[in-house]
């Protein structure tokens, strides 16, 4: 299971590389930049964290620690807003 699940009222759209999250339910638009469209984008297709640091690294010019934070911080804020569901992460500290 990817690290993030979208809800169902939560649509994305990642085009031009500035992703935009639309959420039917509240009627809100969100627009993200690059780097956090980059972020989405691998929580969304990769199943742990160091998959998606891994990914990430080779795109975005950062320490594995400031992926991880960064990832962490994205999909916090998604959660929320209720924009995603976090997925399980087997790797991830209890």
């Amino acid at each position: 299971m990817p690290l993030l699940r979208l809800t169902e009222q939560t649509a994305f759209d990642p085009a031009d590389g500035t992703g935009v999250l639309l959420d039917g339910a509240e009627g809100a638009y969100y627009e993200l930049n690059p780097v956090a469209t980059l972020m989405l984008q691998a929580a969304l297709r990769y199943d742990t964290t160091e998959e998606a640091v891994r990914h990430l690294g080779e795109r975005i010019d950062a320490t594995d620690t400031m992926l991880r934070d960064g990832l962490a911080t994205l999909t916090g804020r998604l959660t929320e807003n209720h924009l995603a569901e976090p997925g399980t992460d087997p790797t991830a500290a209890p």
